[in-house]
């Protein structure tokens, strides 16, 4: 047992973390969107340590945003009206380097995540990873902490912060070492969005419905309230926009 447990950890890239595979109770009582609790069983997988970096982005973009093969075929068709891509007028106004890339759309997204080997994470798996043996609804626990990268605002009367932070600058890491998995920015999954979604589908490895209008976006960003920036909170967002919110990270199927 220990022996394979360790040839699992050795086979992750640098700077992705290890899920094993498990069950948890996925989903809340706190919203019809985030109910009913169901367990669920999620296979192992690995995921990106942080939120990809603008850094990282830049490189997609020298080296393969013209490359038909990075993309789905809705992503090309995307790509082929939008020449310059969603949010690069931002990245070339000075954005810096080690912050999380946002203002990207979701075909964008799953075009860098096929260029580096993996794909965006199904809203099963990253709740999974966001909390992984934790109670909830954070991914520390139950209670709010200060210095996480959300809007504190309302609670005790903070400035509303309206930047982000370097991806790998967190005071609060989750249980498998991942950094902003809640606040600083949203980020995009694989699945399609329904608004009682958590409600049908398999017991093991979900992916959510086959189609639909939107795709979730999940964690909340430094923007928003606490209770935006849950485990379990779902929102739904146009594939195609681009949020100055909104940035994702990768995950990788284990072989």
């Amino acid at each position: 047992m220990f022996t394979a447990f360790f040839f699992l950890l050795a086979a992750v890239p640098p700077d992705k973390v290890a899920v094993p595979a498990g069950s948890f109770e996925r989903g809340s009582d706190r919203s019809p969107d985030e109910s009913p609790v169901r367990r669920i069983s999620v296979s192992a997988f690995s995921i990106d340590e942080t939120e990809v970096s603008i850094e990282r982005f830049e490189e997609f973009v020298r080296s393969a945003w013209s490359k038909d093969e990075m993309w789905s075929e809705a992503g090309l068709q995307w790509r082929n009206v939008h020449r310059g891509g969603s949010g690069r007028d931002l990245r070339s106004a000075g954005r810096r380097a080690l912050h999380p890339v946002v203002a990207v759309s979701w075909y964008e997204a799953d075009a860098f995540c096929r260029w580096e080997g993996g794909r965006l994470p199904t809203e099963a798996e990253w709740e999974r990873a966001a909390c992984f043996n934790s109670p909830g609804p954070y991914p520390w626990g139950t209670r709010v902490r200060d210095g996480v990268r959300w809007s504190l605002k309302t609670l005790h009367g903070s400035v509303m912060r309206v930047e982000t932070a370097e991806v790998e600058q967190d005071a609060h890491p989750n249980r498998l070492g991942m950094k902003h998995v809640i606040g600083n920015a949203w980020e995009w999954t694989a699945d399609w969005y329904h608004r009682e979604g958590h409600a049908d589908g398999p017991d093991v490895d979900p992916t959510g419905p086959l189609d639909g209008e939107w795709k979730t976006l999940r964690g909340g960003s430094f923007m928003n309230l606490p209770s935006y920036a849950t485990c379990t909170h779902r929102e739904p967002a146009d594939p195609a926009s681009s949020r100055l919110t909104a940035g994702f990270r990768c995950a990788y199927s284990s072989e």
